[in-house]
């Protein structure tokens, strides 16, 4: 009788065993890393949105700006650095470029402005307005 009290107290039935608890301790390692991967991943899709949505906000600022030039002076634009307000900026990690070139109709411009964002590991997103400027007679 004395014999199955001791065994119990060395190494019975009575609670957890090592292997239990590593295995415990790898399965949450493999949840945690699975959710902070996932984190991550979402906080670089909220942050290229934000950055894409600057982007888009450049492009038509710049578009309304080209429609208030006279129609026969529109001229392609090479591409220039700009900042995320829009501003010449060497180096300011956005680019714009306007292309210009003969409309459908007599007397029209097809105008395209065109703004190239910071992804994320060296890629580049675009954002391209376009829109047709016709100066009536």
């Amino acid at each position: 009788m004395q014999t199955d009290k001791a065994i119990r107290a060395v190494g019975g039935d009575g609670g957890f065993g090592i292997l239990s608890v590593l295995i415990a301790i790898v399965l949450m390692g493999v949840g945690i890393a699975a959710v902070s991967s996932t984190s991550v991943y979402l906080l670089s899709l909220q942050t290229e949105a934000a950055v894409r949505s600057a982007s888009t906000g450049i492009a038509v600022s710049y578009m309304e700006e080209v429609k208030t030039r006279p129609t026969n002076s529109l001229a392609a634009e090479s591409v220039i650095d700009i900042n995320d307000l829009g501003r010449v900026a060497p180096g300011g990690g956005f680019t714009r470029e306007l292309k210009v070139s003969t409309g459908p109709v007599t007397n029209s411009k097809l105008v395209e402005v065109e703004v190239t964002y910071p992804t994320g590991l060296g890629r580049r997103g675009t954002v391209s307005l376009v829109t047709i400027i016709y100066e009536g007679t």
